[in-house]
């Protein structure tokens, strides 16, 4: 019995200490909210919830909002790590209070203020002399005032209220105006039925800064990986809770909700808010130091600067990381080393290669920028493949790995950075295989993986019904595959999409995207810690934009470079020598009559083949553009040009069967010797007419391919005729109706690419169309223009979209279509157009509407632009 005590005893002491050394590999840090539970803070709620902190080793405590408390004080004196202030924080830094912005999710402020129609309060001028209920801190905002005062009405002539947060003192007229956020008052005037005004700083030319992450530069000094790993990680969250509104709202609810929100207030307040992140910017949390300097240089005009405050120590800047981290033992590292050397993975472009004896990809690109960050050159030691890099690696001929994935047995020679890039995997195989949902439907399947790459071993314990047949490099795997030795082949996606667009487009196609994905970083030699700590330090001081931003060029460059141009060359081509042989037909005809029949033939002949292998050959570009276009968002104008290529189908359908018949038509009259003068020339006059219109056809769809880019101004009207004309066909074909309603509205932005957008909806609505068998089918276009905007509603009457999923038709990859139709890709291309390129926003819903006296159901998106002239 005492020997049994003795053995719980000490069980429950490996466990406490179990416990113990666990909550020891999470570092905690608080974090303090600047106002009551709402989705202002969802990004941090979901980088909490969904493991985002944990992830990069941090237990964060949300410390909520409390009236009363000076936090930025809390934050300066080293009680709080972090918080979220808005632009007054610049006043805070004037107190003495070494607090530093970390970034700014709100690019212009969401603070308005409203009054209702019916106190006649049209026009800030008309504030005078009124009553206006604000906060202390929403009275001090720059933004506020700047506005008041810059139409001429004295700040001394407005009776400031103390706030009760309470709608209803506004509609029972206790005050004039009220300061709200527009994610949140607007909302709930509305469902009370009530018109009001809304005076918005940015619509007057002052798009201040808000909810801005702010920390001390005491932390940043002294802990700057948790710095830089905690704003990271709360980017990610707010990324999540953008793109998972509902999600989002339905977590607040359950666990954050101390004012009693709804759903749909919730959504409301999202949809705002992210307007508001994302206005006139495309990189989430970005602060511009000019734009900084403007809001300090208004409060310094107003007189409430106390003493000058340094910028470059308020926003916190990446370049200056490396004076503030390197310990001394790390810069006498770096003295004492001449050179690091390095290997890498060689034919996995457009990451990675080695050409001509050099480095060249993203990653060769990521790591010059380290080589910059660390001041010591890092040099290339050669391999053939993976498998001798890795060997090399261990061996110790290399100090690092420049791109790696962390096992547990590398983990015994190698120490790994945090992850500095995640490539998704997809499945190759030959083209006419259909695009597959789950690997887990392929059984008894042969498939390649590059050999000790760490997925494999991932692969083989989820897909125990697969053979995974290790190979050297892609090529020896898509090798395979087209020798029928395996059925296909996984790697990342864009070296993927690289070999299909360089050597395999008709061969290989991506059948399946993967669920598995790998976490690449940069691996050092196990028994070299102070080279890893530089390393870690350089690599998490590199921002995600950045990276984006490299990857993205190189994606861009090597599949435009080689993208295959000669489809559209050889019909041209083909098309020229049809014109040229017909001309010379004419010039030759009394002499040459009897050749002349044996050239039309073959000519017809020849025509014939070309007519049927263009539409094989379209189809089959097609169908190859929608499984490629679901993985690869920066390919959507593949998708768009793959429907273009249907329509130029469509456009020649009916002028090549005119040739093909008028040829056959002066075949037979010859044959039964009926050929007259009259009728031949007549015939060649048409067969050239008819060619002349297939040219300027092409003309028509080459201005679609030709790449923009710079904004231009262009008119909507004419745009939106393009767009008509390269779809008129295919809708005609379909029974498709369109009633337009069209103002000659001048904008400055991206005609191409609006074309694009344009075309992508007319598409899902056709698409929703075909379902429909007795009505008519019907597509309405209006463009007006309304508040100094361009707004563009696109409906239909297919009936609209389920409740249920319409939150989440812009998310990527989502699609309500048959897997071979598409996954979604078209829409979210779509809002990253009108958002980061147009200046402008683009929403959807189900709508009910009456035309010619009956009544329709079916879907709106709605576009607004900016940029109007």
């Amino acid at each position: 019995m005492i020997f049994i005590k003795k053995l719980k005893f000490f069980i429950l002491l490996l466990l406490l200490i179990s416990t113990i050394s666990h909550s020891k590999e999470l570092k905690k840090v608080t974090l303090h909210l600047s106002w009551l539970d709402q989705f202002q803070f969802a990004g941090y709620y979901m980088a909490k919830e969904k493991g985002f902190y944990e992830e990069v080793g941090l237990d964060v405590e949300i410390i909520p909002f409390s009236f009363g408390v000076d936090i930025p004080k809390e934050v300066s004196d080293g009680k709080v790590d972090f918080a979220v202030g808005r632009e007054t924080l610049i006043l805070e830094r004037t107190k003495d209070r070494n607090i530093v912005a970390l970034y700014a999710l709100f690019q212009a402020t969401p603070l308005i203020l409203i009054s209702t129609k019916e106190s006649e309060i049209h026009n800030i001028e008309d504030f005078s002399n009124k009553k206006i209920m604000t906060t202390i801190d929403d009275a001090s905002e720059v933004s506020l005032k700047a506005m008041i005062v810059s139409n001429k009405v004295k700040l001394e002539n407005l009776k400031f209220l103390k706030h009760t947060h309470n709608i209803n003192d506004l509609i029972n007229k206790n005050t004039d105006v009220i300061s709200a956020y527009i994610s949140k008052a607007p909302y709930e005037l509305q469902k009370k039925g009530i018109e009001y005004n809304v005076f918005d700083p940015k619509k007057f030319g002052f798009d201040m800064y808000s909810d801005m992450l702010y920390t001390s530069e005491n932390l940043i000094n002294n802990d700057l990986n948790t710095v830089l790993l905690f704003k990271k990680a709360s980017l990610k969250g707010w990324e999540y809770a953008y793109s998972n509104i509902e999600e989002s709202a339905n977590l607040i609810i359950e666990k954050y909700n101390t004012q009693n929100l709804k759903k749909n207030e919730l959504i409301y307040e999202a949809k705002e808010l992210r307007k508001l992140s994302y206005f006139n910017t495309a990189n989430l949390g970005e602060i511009k130091k000019d734009k900084i300097q403007r809001i300090y240089d208004l409060y310094n005009l107003m007189g409430l600067i106390q003493k000058p405050v340094d910028l470059n120590k308020f926003v916190f800047d990446l370049n200056n990381l490396r004076n503030l981290t390197f310990s001394d033992s790390e810069k006498k590292y770096l003295e004492q080393r001449d050179i690091i050397t390095m290997c890498v993975v060689p034919n996995a472009m457009p990451y990675s290669d080695i050409k001509d004896e050099k480095f060249v990809g993203f990653v060769a690109d990521f790591i010059s920028l380290i080589e910059e960050r660390i001041k010591k050159p890092i040099r290339l030691v050669q391999t053939s493949s993976w498998h001798e890099s890795l060997e090399s690696a261990k061996s110790k001929k290399c100090d690092i790995l420049s791109s790696a994935v962390w096992t547990k047995d590398r983990e015994e020679y190698l120490s790994f950075t945090k992850p500095y890039l995640n490539i998704p995997l997809v499945l190759l195989t030959k083209s006419d295989t259909s695009f597959i949902n789950n690997l887990s439907s392929l059984k008894k399947k042969k498939i390649s993986v590059i050999e000790n790459y760490a997925i494999i071993n991932e692969l083989e314990k989820k897909y125990k019904d697969i053979e995974f047949i290790p190979v050297k490099n892609i090529d020896e795997g898509i090798k395979k595959i087209l020798d029928e030795e395996t059925f296909g082949h996984v790697d990342a996606i864009s070296t993927s999409w690289y070999k299909i667009q360089t050597k395999y487009l008709s061969k290989i196609s991506i059948s399946a995207k993967l669920d598995e994905s790998m976490d690449i970083a940069i691996a050092v030699n196990h028994d070299d810690n102070i080279l890893y700590g530089i390393l870690q330090k350089a690599v998490l001081s590199i921002d995600d934009l950045v990276k984006n931003e490299m990857l993205n060029k190189w994606i861009f460059t090597e599949h435009k470079k080689e993208f295959d141009y000669s489809i559209i060359w050889k019909i041209s081509l083909g098309l020229m020598f049809i014109f040229i042989a017909i001309l010379y037909r004419q010039k030759l005809l009394k002499k040459l009559n009897l050749q002349l029949q044996k050239a039309v033939d073959e000519k017809t002949k020849k025509l014939t083949e070309i007519n049927l292998q263009l539409e094989d050959r379209i189809k089959k570009e097609v169908e190859e553009n929608l499984k490629k276009d679901r993985l690869l968002s920066q390919q959507q104008k593949m998708v768009s040009m793959g429907q273009m290529i249907e329509n130029i189908a469509h456009q020649w359908r009916q002028p090549l069967s005119l040739i093909t018949t008028n040829a056959s038509g002066m075949k037979l009259k010859k044959e039964m010797n009926d050929l007259d003068d009259e009728f031949f020339y007549k015939t060649l006059d048409s067969i050239l007419n008819t060619s002349k219109y297939l040219s300027n056809t092409i003309d028509d769809f080459r201005y679609f391919f030709k790449p923009q880019k710079d904004k231009e101004d262009f008119y909507l009207e004419k745009c939106c005729k393009k767009t008509l004309d390269l779809l008129s066909a295919n809708f005609i074909e379909n029974r498709i109706k369109i009633i337009d309603n069209i103002q000659n509205i001048k904008i400055c932005g991206y005609e191409t690419e609006l074309i694009q957008v344009l075309i992508n909806i007319l598409n899902n609505s056709k698409d929703a169309l075909l379902s429909i068998e007795d009505e008519e089918r019907l597509i309405f276009i209006d463009i007006t223009k309304e508040n100094g905007k361009a707004v563009i509603r696109v409906k239909d009457n297919a009936g609209g979209i389920e409740p249920s999923i319409i939150e989440k038709v812009f998310e990527p990859y989502f699609t309500t279509k048959h897997q071979h139709q598409g996954t979604g890709i078209g829409l979210y291309m779509c809002q990253e157009i009108i958002n980061k390129h147009m200046d402008g926003y683009i929403d959807i819903s189900n709508t009910e509407f009456e035309y010619e006296n009956k009544k329709y159901k079916g879907t709106l998106l709605l576009i607004v632009i900016d940029s109007v002239y």
